[in-house]
């Protein structure tokens, strides 16, 4: 048995599973299962679950004898490895019909403090913050769970769920620093927002809005831009009368300057005076997928421009890391990318890869010089073709 009755339990469920009492990690102890089986029963907060609902997410195929014994070995790793809290509470309620976890016994969980976040007029920064960090990742994070579709459906829907709830505690976060007047960390956290939901059009609007009111009205004009472009090629539609609207009060703010076009670049200038052009030199192998891509990230570590990485997420980090695993230095915790990879889609690869691209031409002028292109592979052909199509300021492709 790990730990005694009055030892603290800590279970965090975003990213890669962790379950800790008395300060070690047991999920080596519960398995797979387990573990599942213990974020099923906080995610339906701490409301018994019948038996018979349990096996039907984790044990569908087996037969019910097989599948009513595996519930009840499981339910016994829970108990052996987390006994009472300091009140002697058990941590499991079981009877002979349902499960769940019991309500009076003490314990975190990041999932749990998530899903009671309610915005107040006692919210402050640093309380917002201490729950931005708890998204380290995705809801079970590199789990799959083979043969049981009606679990794996059901994580992916909570995914979204807790994906939305991000945005909420963004948001919230936003409003918080706009009444402190910080609109630099304002920007930030709604670049952030928009990288999960970049065609959120009241974000672009409170972003404008944002870069207004700090004094930024080309940075505005710049990204109105970019999005009604990105909006036309993703969508076929335009930005709302109320968006561009906003584009033309700040356009017309900035009329005594020579032109928007001249402010516009004279801020990109600005942005890149202090850094040097760079120029990487690519390869090309036939029929392995992503290598060029590979490739270019390989080369754009190797120039030791860190700061461009910082600007990823963690989840991009990882995309990325897939098919060149140099990236993990830059993640911040130890990724286990034989679990990951099972549910790795090309778009997120790709996506990422674009991302850092941008990162890097927000600093710098980047050249990219691709030899023997007529052995490109497919996916990355496919994504030169893209990156020539919207023509990503200050990145240029040249084949040799």
């Amino acid at each position: 048995m790990i730990g005694k009755g009055n030892d603290m339990l800590n279970i965090c469920f975003l990213g890669k599973s962790k379950i800790e009492y008395d300060g070690k990690e047991i999920e080596e102890h519960l398995g797979n299962k387990a573990t599942a089986l213990i974020c099923l029963l906080v995610l339906n907060e701490r409301r018994y679950l019948s038996r018979e609902k349990i096996i039907g997410y984790l044990w569908p195929d087996s037969n019910i004898e097989a599948a009513k014994y595996n519930l009840r070995y499981n339910l016994w790793l829970i108990k052996k490895n987390i006994t009472e809290d300091k009140n002697h509470n058990l941590f499991l309620k079981v009877d002979n019909d349902c499960c769940g976890i019991n309500k009076k016994y003490e314990f975190t969980c990041d999932i749990i403090d998530i899903m009671k976040f309610k915005p107040n007029n006692e919210d402050s920064v640093e309380s917002i913050l201490k729950l931005k960090k708890l998204f380290r990742g995705d809801l079970l994070e590199g789990c799959y769970f083979n043969k049981c579709d009606e679990f794996n459906d059901f994580i992916i829907y909570e995914r979204i769920n807790f994906e939305q709830r991000k945005v909420k505690i963004l948001q919230r976060l936003v409003e918080v620093y706009q009444m402190d007047k910080r609109y630099d960390d304002c920007i930030d956290v709604l670049n952030e927002i928009l990288e999960i939901e970049p065609y959120d059009e009241k974000m672009v609007l409170k972003l404008m809005n944002i870069y207004q009111k700090s004094g930024k009205r080309a940075f505005a004009i710049d990204y109105f831009n970019k999005f009604s472009y990105s909006l036309s090629c993703s969508l076929g539609i335009n930005p709302s009368n109320e968006l561009r609207n906003k584009y033309n009060e700040i356009k017309m703010a900035v009329s005594d300057c020579q032109s928007c076009d001249e402010t516009i670049n004279s801020n990109v200038t600005e942005l890149k005076e202090n850094y040097p052009d760079i120029k990487i030199i690519s390869y090309c192998i036939k029929n392995v997928e992503y290598f060029w891509m590979a490739d270019v990230i390989g080369k754009i570590i190797d120039l030791g421009v860190d700061n461009c990485f910082e600007r990823l997420s963690q989840k991009q980090l990882i995309d990325l890391s897939y098919i060149q695993s140099e990236i993990l230095k830059f993640c911040n915790e130890k990724v286990d990318i034989i679990e990951y990879k099972r549910e790795i889609i090309s778009v997120c690869i790709i996506s990422s890869f674009i991302k850092l691209l941008e990162a890097v031409c927000h600093e710098r002028n980047l050249t990219i010089i691709i030899l023997n292109y007529a052995d490109m592979d497919e996916i990355s052909a496919n994504v030169v073709e893209y990156l020539r199509r919207i023509q990503m300021k200050g990145l240029n492709i040249v084949e040799e």
